[in-house]
């Protein structure tokens, strides 16, 4: 059985979603602390003008666990998002037919980031047609332990054979602690296909809401399953 595990990325773009469809379980993880290297965490790229662009959630520094990060209060954020998004997409071949969609994630009315963040992943999962078992890591008995050891314990806990790691962690993570618990090591290998994107060239690695707004739910789910 494959495993991976990830930190629930706001709005993650379409390797995030490769990368569960390609587990057979899929653990979020919230019980570890907040990096300065977490590029991703709570905040994603998008095409404005041309141009990249980090739409992000405006959270308080001082908040190290992600499962104790808090939204900010009030709607102001979630309107100039909404406003961001409308004036990056307006014109996106698909974007009236996604755009009550992506409001309604963004309204979507709660106290954690995690709890806003997977709520999105949940609906893209289901709405994308990708159906695997995901656990939350703060609901599992064996989510302790540091670094490599943290994630031998998780392969342990859903008995997964396979642990399956994006490429980017091919330099630091410790292949034989999961060998001796014997866990075999496979790394993500995708690269999406250039679709039509609102810009003169391609650009890979934006938030799922780019290929949504611009190739709607069915091509957006093939980009994902393509290998």
């Amino acid at each position: 059985m494959i495993l991976s595990i990830h930190q629930p990325n706001f709005f993650p773009w379409l390797g995030f979603f490769n990368k569960i469809n390609s587990s057979d379980v899929f653990i979020f993880l919230t019980e570890s602390k907040r990096s300065k290297n977490d590029k991703y965490l709570t905040r994603s790229i998008i095409l404005n003008n041309d141009s990249k662009k980090y739409l992000s959630i405006p959270l308080g520094p001082k908040q190290k666990i992600i499962k104790t990060l808090e939204l900010p209060e009030g709607q102001k954020w979630r309107i100039d998002m909404l406003n961001i998004l409308h004036a990056s997409y307006s014109k996106s071949y698909f974007y009236e037919d996604v755009r009550g969609d992506i409001e309604e994630l963004i309204m979507f009315d709660c106290q954690y980031f995690y709890e806003f963040s997977i709520n999105v992943i949940y609906f893209f999962l289901k709405t994308l047609n990708i159906e695997k078992i995901c656990f939350i890591d703060k609901d599992l008995d064996k989510k302790f332990g540091e670094a490599n050891n943290r994630l031998v314990n998780l392969c342990n806990e859903v008995n997964a054979s396979k642990y399956l790691s994006g490429i980017g962690a091919k330099s630091y993570i410790d292949e034989d602690i999961f060998l001796k618990n014997g866990i075999d090591i496979i790394y993500q290998d995708y690269f999406p296909r250039p679709y039509k994107q609102l810009s003169n060239e391609f650009i890979p690695g934006l938030s799922i809401i780019d290929a949504l707004f611009n190739c709607g739910y069915c091509e957006t789910e093939k980009l994902i399953k393509y290998q």
